[in-house]
């Protein structure tokens, strides 16, 4: 097969699927076209919040108050990933594509490297409900010089509404770059207040709006595969010329929707504000940005296609 032509590391493709599998629902449909579409759109998923849980360690350990005075461990000054550009057409770790397009894993990156970034951590990783020892902990990164100030709210939701089971969150004040741990909870006080029996039912969405900007943060309580994901009934509400390469795309939702993708028609080249997100708002809007002009908009032709990770559940 093609990918198998591609693979210039032995039994590389199966390593990758084992890997998709750990954390991911593998497709279910027979349509061999349909099932590799969803495979590439896995495989995507799965390198972004590879690279984002790695530097979201490494940003939460940035502090020269965090270094472990035995092991030296901690204060990261720096973080640097592999790589941004390809030379072919492969399955590889670049972040965008030959054609120039962005991967998901773009997209991520540009997001994990924000100035101004919130991270919700479970420690440790996957704990059980029932886990009195468990922590949930929220911080915020800061690396502006001039002040910061703003608001972090999380809040806890089912998959099968957008109403949360509760919200809470505090005031965050920097006058320098720094670290502040925001706020800390009790996993298994949180999990019993808001009657989450497992820990797949429950996920926590946080955002962090500071200095009239707006950014957010999905942890999740469990591996992505485990989780009953309802349809969303994801859709376009509309699309909105602003500017000779500006589209505004307004999405919507009536239940959270989990790595919503858009891509675009291959005539057309070009880049989104923002893609692979969690959805937990009725609506969004997203613009995406074309290379070039084009003055003469047709919406007919303006081919957005989008899924998200129910779409990899159906048959």
């Amino acid at each position: 097969s093609f990918l198998l032509h591609r693979e210039h590391s032995e039994n590389q493709l199966t390593e990758m699927m084992k890997h998709i599998d750990s954390n991911l629902p593998l497709p279910v449909t027979n349509d061999s076209l349909r099932n590799f579409a969803q495979l590439i759109y896995l495989s995507q998923i799965h390198q972004a919040m590879t690279l984002k849980s790695i530097s979201d360690l490494c940003r939460l350990h940035s502090s020269v108050d965090m270094i472990n005075p035995k092991t030296s461990q901690g204060h990261t000054m720096g973080l640097m990933y592999w790589q941004i550009n390809d030379i072919w057409q492969a399955p590889t770790w670049a972040t965008i594509e030959y054609g120039l397009k962005w991967k998901m894993s773009h997209y991520y990156v540009g997001h994990m490297y924000a100035p101004v970034y919130p991270i919700a951590m479970l420690t440790p990783y996957l704990a059980n409900v029932t886990d009195e020892n468990a922590q949930l902990s929220f911080h915020v990164v800061n690396e502006v010089l001039n002040n910061t100030y703003g608001a972090l709210i999380c809040s806890i939701y089912t998959l099968d509404t957008l109403t949360p089971r509760l919200s809470f969150g505090d005031d965050i004040i920097f006058n320098s770059p720094g670290i502040e741990n925001v706020m800390n909870f009790p996993y298994s006080t949180l999990m019993r207040r808001t009657n989450c029996k497992d820990s797949s039912q429950c996920i926590i969405h946080c955002s962090l709006n500071y200095n009239e900007h707006q950014i957010g943060q999905t942890l999740f309580l469990s591996r992505p595969k485990n989780y009953q994901l309802f349809n969303p009934n994801l859709q376009i509400e509309s699309i909105k010329q602003i500017s000779s390469t500006d589209f505004n795309i307004t999405i919507t939702v009536d239940r959270p929707a989990l790595f919503v993708w858009l891509d675009i028609a291959a005539n057309i080249t070009g880049y989104f504000s923002r893609n692979g997100f969690n959805m937990f708002q009725p609506s969004t809007s997203v613009i995406f940005h074309s290379w070039t002009s084009m003055e003469n908009f047709d919406k007919a032709n303006f081919d957005i296609r989008y899924t998200s990770l129910f779409d990899v559940t159906l048959p």
